[in-house]
């Protein structure tokens, strides 16, 4: 079964606590208003270790909802212990079977959420167990709670989330974060302190802590993107056309909607960096007019160079480097004849996104970079091997969100939202 991992401590002696996580999410409408609700008990006597819920806003389905629940009451769990195995129970078959590895995660929104989940989990021995909705009550009264006050509730390891007695719903959860506790700022302070809960990093180091925020947008599309061959590092390299030019614009709409909602956890945009291409230079011009951010060259950000490739079709490149294609596919050590392997690639643009935390530590930046690149980027933020990096879909123009705080911990927000 997928869904088991196995984890052996110092020397393979240690007998492991084993927990169990029961976790639920609930939205009335559908979408509609949400929340969700997880707690953690020990495996061998049933007590109750840990609670957290938290309201997530309007317009959210009950699988997005039951997907935050799993996620809080894994993030929950490695703070009790870090090492034990893992009962999780739940209700959803939906959540339960994705996660299993029995049914395909089809949507991307579930699909970010699945990958979430299985960074927090990753090398822990888990089972995902469905159970009755009547044996979940628990989980489901914790976020009928958080759905009634709009508030949050974090009870056992990393303390009260949100102020009030005991982790109280409907105490004033705004306070916690020095935003008001009355009307819409009141809301927004708990989607933030919510996103904050689901972000892996509440656990470590508290909501207040410095974030950095990484806005990565590939290119709009270019002639050669048309064209549908290997782009790489070639300088000018192909222009952005017409139809690059309005996704970019629309992009930077999009950003600045991004930017102003609460949820996505942004500042406005301190930098504009960008890789020397010519069809990312425009695109960085025309989203840094939003934003009125001048661009800043970084070349880390330049495209995967493909060496003797660039600018030829796959059959192109198959009839002069026969498997070539294939090979440079599926081994992410394979080098095209004066270029450079994926891996090679991954060493770059981690090595560029350490720089850029490090010098706009709880800033947001934009960066306006390339496909592959983009997913080395990714690839980063989640531990993925150069080998997972397909996995990610980066169309032109589209926006992917990456946080990091400062102990190291990562958040993937979204990736290849795109708006044109």
């Amino acid at each position: 079964m997928r869904g088991m991992r196995s984890h052996s401590g110092a020397g393979g002696e240690r007998r492991l606590m084993r927990l169990i996580v029961e976790a639920d999410g609930g939205s009335r409408g559908n979408p509609g208003v949400a929340a969700y609700g997880a707690l953690v008990r020990d495996g061998a006597s049933g007590q109750v270790l840990a609670e957290r819920a938290a309201y997530l806003g309007d317009a959210v389905t009950n699988n997005v909802a039951e997907y935050h629940g799993l996620i809080a009451g894994l993030e929950a769990a490695a703070e009790v212990d870090p090492a034990a195995g893992l009962d999780v129970r739940m209700d959803s078959k939906l959540v339960v079977s994705q996660m299993s590895g029995e049914w395909k995660i089809k949507n991307r929104a579930l699909a970010e959420l699945a990958a979430r989940a299985w960074v927090v989990i990753a090398g822990r021995e888990v089972r995902f167990i469905w159970v009755p909705r009547a044996n979940n009550q628990a989980a489901d009264a914790l976020a009928n709670q958080a759905m009634d006050s709009a508030g949050v509730i974090s009870r056992g390891p990393g303390g009260v989330v949100g102020g009030g007695a005991a982790g109280a719903v409907g105490s004033r959860v705004g306070a916690g974060v020095g935003g008001s506790a009355s009307g819409s700022e009141y809301l927004h302070d708990s989607v933030r302190l919510a996103q904050a809960q689901g972000s892996g990093a509440q656990r470590h180091i508290g909501v207040s802590a410095p974030v950095t925020g990484l806005i990565l947008v590939r290119h709009g599309m270019s002639l050669d993107t048309a064209r549908d061959v290997f782009a790489g590092q070639a300088l000018p390299g192909s222009p952005l056309s017409d139809a690059g030019a309005g996704q970019a614009m629309a992009a930077a709409r999009e950003l600045r909607r991004m930017v102003d909602l609460p949820w996505f956890g942004l500042t406005p945009p301190k930098a504009l960096l960008v890789s020397p291409t010519a069809r990312s230079v425009r695109t960085a011009e025309l989203i840094g007019d939003e934003f009125g951010l001048a661009c800043e060259v970084d070349a880390g950000f330049v495209e995967q160079n493909f060496g003797l490739w660039d600018g030829l079709t796959k059959p192109e490149v198959e009839a002069k480097w026969p498997g070539g294609p294939e090979t440079w596919s599926a081994d992410p050590s394979y080098r095209p004849e004066g270029g450079e392997s994926r891996q090679e690639l991954g060493q770059r643009v981690h090595q560029a996104v350490d720089q850029v935390v490090r010098r706009y530590r709880g800033e947001t930046v934009l960066i306006v970079s390339h496909a592959m690149a983009i997913r080395a980027a990714i690839g980063a933020a989640l531990g993925a091997p150069p080998a997972a990096w397909f996995t990610f879909r980066i169309a032109p123009a589209s926006i992917s969100l990456l946080r990091f705080w400062d102990l190291g911990h990562t958040e993937v927000v979204c990736t290849n939202h795109t708006v044109a």
